[in-house]
């Protein structure tokens, strides 16, 4: 219905980038020049807060740069303050509160988002979790009828709703 009209076409955009990132992005890359700490935070909030995405759309984007080494805390910064933080939601932020309150706005979503993004990496070491264990193993692993079934079942949403878009137009 509405919903999938809504955030379907963002869901696509998020899944042909994320093919994007896994297709070009060399394996190693990300850690290899980002490391892990604050510089590969810093960078995904320098990619995140420009792009038009939506949180939906950063979903996919995100579980693809995990797969290429992205931190557990760079990737919830990218999730925060993306969405959070794009150029359309800064404007209207702007209009509505004026430049004073967007300013504070803006500062609280990088800060906050670092500081939870330097936890979760805390978190992470602290308990000895390696999420490229997890993420080689869910890649390994076929999907199973229920996966299968609710990729299908996904699909012909996004497909009725795609269709429903271009031919109420």
């Amino acid at each position: 219905g509405e919903l999938m009209e809504d955030i379907g076409p963002w869901f696509v955009v998020g899944v042909l980038l994320a093919g994007m990132i896994q297709g070009l992005l060399p394996a190693d890359l990300i850690p290899e020049t980002l490391g892990t700490g604050l510089l590969s935070m810093l960078a995904a909030l320098a990619v995140s807060t420009p792009l038009y995405v939506c949180a939906t759309a950063s979903t996919p984007i995100v579980a693809s740069l995990a797969l290429k080494g992205l931190s557990p805390g760079a990737a919830l910064v990218f999730l925060l303050a993306g969405p959070a933080t794009n150029v359309t939601s800064l404007t209207v932020v702007t209009r509505i509160l004026g430049k004073k309150a967007s300013a504070i706005y803006l500062s609280t979503i990088i800060v906050s988002s670092l500081l939870l993004g330097l936890a979760v990496n805390m978190l992470y070491n602290t308990l000895g979790l390696d999420t490229s264990k997890w993420l080689a193993k869910a890649i390994e692993d076929e999907p199973g009828l229920f996966s299968l079934t609710s990729a299908i079942v996904l699909s012909l949403l996004l497909l009725r709703a795609l269709a429903g878009r271009f031919l109420n137009r």
